[in-house]
């Protein structure tokens, strides 16, 4: 190839009007910042855009310097990318967006010739050429059958998915625009009527008893036909979202006639935080969050409230700035179940160290208070524990939610 070195070009800060289309179509009100201020802060911030076949065709054509977009791509021993950096010291909370953004500037050098960084490179490259073919032969898949289809790395999906990451951070685009999809992992059960993007109406009860799967067709919600929708739930956890929607014969859901929504277990996808943006939008109703007293279950609630410090170049439209944490608070678990917590690790000292770092998340009297008792007890629970005292622990939510006096 005649390029020894390929480097993405940072192109002209978009218009502020085109900043402003992109992220209303992601459901964020810009109607207090000017058109200057939304220059600035594309100038100051990578925001993955959504981009159609042939723009990032071009992009990826310009990193690689290929001839033609259809080239082959290759790992050329001269291949090097200038990646921008996703570390914690590139990330900041815009109050404007209300989103935990990426700033500009600082980029990692990743070469296949370098030995330290070679294997990464050519990972890169590996998913950047099937990523090319996904797009030349048009139609979406998900990122999973696309380490299937194209045999990637042993089908390591967590490897294809960092490598996403990489990419789209690169080439400042959304991952739909590679024609990829994920498979979401998050649920939802309530009384609410979804509309899919081809205008068919389907009410969430018919799509399964026990909950249905988020899709990201979803284009309209409404609360079904002579139903009250209080409130939001968000719970941490497959298991803890079965025995809310089914436990005692759906007594939770009869109780409180709410919403309930689980992005699984772990981290929240994509697909999950995007939905429950326009739940909330959609039905203008309060939105809690009930995760486990350990530093996993803080982190997830930040990532709801803050947006994915993974991603942080695409969080538009995919947090819920006035998500509220109810609990469940370590001093309460401890209270009911003591002998069952654990004690910290070392990773855990570390992720509660990390929140302890950021300005916005600490500025949460509540919350810090919560994370500093953690570290003084070196214990964590899980929210099982307030299944000691009820099952499901209807009293627990109702006091917490009267707390915040929103319903």
């Amino acid at each position: 190839m005649a390029a020894a070195v390929a480097e993405t070009t940072v192109e002209a800060a978009a218009e502020g009007s085109d900043l402003r289309s992109f992220l209303a179509k992601r459901g964020v009100d810009t109607a207090e910042v000017d058109d200057q201020a939304l220059k600035e802060l594309d100038k100051k911030y990578i925001i993955a855009r959504d981009l159609d076949a042939d723009t990032v065709l071009s992009k990826i054509q310009n990193v690689l310097g290929l001839r033609h977009k259809e080239d082959s791509i290759v790992a050329y021993e001269g291949l090097t990318y200038q990646l921008p950096s996703r570390g914690m010291e590139q990330q900041e909370y815009e109050p404007l967006l209300r989103q935990l953004c990426l700033r500009r500037g600082k980029v990692d050098c990743c070469a296949v010739s370098d030995p330290k960084t070679s294997r990464w490179a050519k990972a890169i490259t590996a998913v950047l050429s099937a990523v090319q073919k996904q797009l030349l032969r048009g139609g979406r898949t998900s990122s999973h059958f696309l380490c299937y289809g194209e045999k990637l790395f042993g089908k390591g999906h967590k490897t294809v998915d960092d490598a996403l990451l990489d990419i789209c951070c690169l080439l400042e685009c959304t991952r739909t625009s590679l024609n990829l999809y994920h498979v979401s992992q998050g649920m939802v059960i309530g009384p609410v009527i979804f509309t899919r993007e081809d205008g068919e109406v389907i009410p969430c009860k018919s799509l399964g008893p026990d909950g249905a799967y988020i899709q990201p067709k979803f284009s309209k919600i409404t609360a079904a036909p002579g139903a009250e929708v209080n409130f939001i739930l968000v719970v941490q956890g497959a298991s803890v979202f079965d025995t809310f929607a089914r436990g005692r014969d759906d007594q939770f859901l009869r109780e409180f006639s709410c919403v309930l929504v689980t992005g699984g277990d772990g981290q929240p996808d994509i697909t999950t935080r995007a939905f429950l943006r326009k739940l909330k939008d959609q039905l203008s109703v309060p939105v809690y969050a009930l995760v486990n007293p350990d530093p996993e279950g803080l982190s997830i609630f930040c990532t709801y409230k803050y947006g994915s410090p993974e991603g942080p170049f695409d969080n538009a439209g995919l947090t819920v700035p006035d998500i509220k944490w109810i609990g469940v608070h370590l001093g309460d678990a401890l209270d009911l179940d003591i002998k069952d917590a654990l004690p910290l690790t070392k990773q855990d000292v570390s992720i509660l160290e990390g929140l302890c770092a950021n300005k916005y998340v600490m500025g949460d009297y509540l919350f810090r208070t919560n994370i500093h008792f953690m570290l003084y007890k070196g214990l964590k629970s899980k929210i099982e524990a307030l299944f000691y005292r009820q099952y499901p622990p209807i009293d627990y939510i109702r006091k917490e939610i009267n707390n915040h006096e929103d319903i």
